[in-house]
């Protein structure tokens, strides 16, 4: 999110750990970045405390390697965000949880993965999808 900021009028971070939270907002701090909040919630649940039009908002996910849950994936497409960009670690939930969004009816405008463990299996991939109008 921190490294996002410059580009947004408005960012907000959601963690798991509420230690990971104040980390950010410390790091945000120190940084002069004071459009960031973040908040510490489950982000199955998190899209009811999110004031953003929808349509203008860029959600970015990095789910950990099991992919997105469905309640997850409903609450998002609930919220309707106007992009979405899909960090992923695991290829195979990836390609899984973009068949939801294809039938949400976001279409993928860009993937590029990347090869951040050479001489392993691991390859990280980034999807940027938009959604129909």
């Amino acid at each position: 999110a921190l490294s996002l900021a410059k580009k947004f009028k408005k960012v907000l971070g959601v963690e798991v750990s509420e230690t990971s939270a104040d980390w950010a907002r410390s790091n945000a701090r120190s940084n002069g970045i004071k459009h960031a909040e973040f908040l510490a919630a489950d982000a199955g649940a998190i899209f009811a405390q999110v004031d953003f039009p929808a349509e203008k908002t860029a959600v970015v996910i990095d789910p950990p390697r099991k992919g997105c849950s469905m309640k997850f994936l409903t609450q998002l497409f609930a919220f309707g965000p106007g992009k979405v960009v899909y960090v992923s670690c695991n290829p195979a939930t990836q390609i899984r949880d973009l068949a939801e969004f294809d039938k949400a009816g976001y279409a993928v405008t860009a993937v590029q993965p990347f090869d951040l463990f050479p001489q392993t299996k691991h390859l990280e991939c980034v999807v940027t999808l938009k959604k129909n109008i």
